[in-house]
């Protein structure tokens, strides 16, 4: 998504419990950090960083900060972590950075496959191990995502971050890491067989179902 604008208000009130008590009012507790300011404590409205979020906003996303509605204290900013509830998935605390136009920044940026893989029509099964490329380059220049193109990849091959088209791009992820690779598929036959004879070890035996004796009969029975 384009540059996004999310109002914020100063937070006086710091510390577990002032915050645990504007969460419950639909209030995010953040921090706004600066090259050369202090860390500037202030509060984001839930709802609003919510609708930001269906709209497309991700980490990578220039967001101005419009503190207090003052437009003069705007600041352009990236989201520098994200903290939620374990639990209930709740947002917790949100920490901003302020950037500079003119300076490079060093940020994550996902990485997307497309296209239908060879090997998976095939049966194989594709396995993405590397998520997100580590660059660095000015704030306006910061992409999106990467895409992938994994059509080609047959059952056993690899592609890595050396594969990929990052030109013009001052890439901190080490070359030789595997962004993607086609497994082979997994066999299942052997494995639904021992389970097969695991479930007949385990069946009882019928009500009134006798084992025949292997002792053998005393003297004076009858056989």
């Amino acid at each position: 998504m384009e540059n996004a604008t999310l109002r914020a208000r100063t937070r006086e009130a710091t510390g577990s419990r002032a915050a645990r008590r504007i969460r419950r009012e639909g209030i995010i507790p953040a921090v706004l950090y600066g090259a050369e300011d202090e860390p500037q404590p202030i509060q984001i409205d839930e709802r609003e960083f919510r609708a930001l979020l269906s709209q497309g906003l991700t980490e990578n996303t220039l967001i101005a900060l419009q503190i207090d509605d003052e437009k003069k204290t705007d600041r352009l900013t990236l989201i520098r972590e994200v903290q939620r509830d374990p639990i209930r998935g709740d947002f917790r605390h949100i920490d901003f950075v302020h950037i500079d136009l003119a300076q490079e920044v060093t940020v994550d940026v996902p990485i997307h496959l497309i296209g239908d893989s060879v090997g998976v029509k095939m049966g194989g099964i594709t396995e993405q191990r590397l998520h997100a490329i580590e660059i660095r380059c000015l704030p306006t220049e910061i992409p999106e995502f990467f895409e992938v193109d994994i059509s080609d990849l047959e059952i056993g091959d690899s592609l890595h971050v050396s594969d990929m088209k990052l030109s013009g791009y001052d890439v901190h992820t080490d070359e030789v890491r595997t962004v993607v690779s086609i497994a082979a598929p997994r066999v299942k036959e052997a494995e639904e067989e021992v389970v097969v004879l695991e479930e007949e070890a385990a069946e009882p035996a019928l009500v009134g179902e006798e084992e025949p004796s292997e002792e053998p009969a005393e003297a004076g029975e009858e056989s």
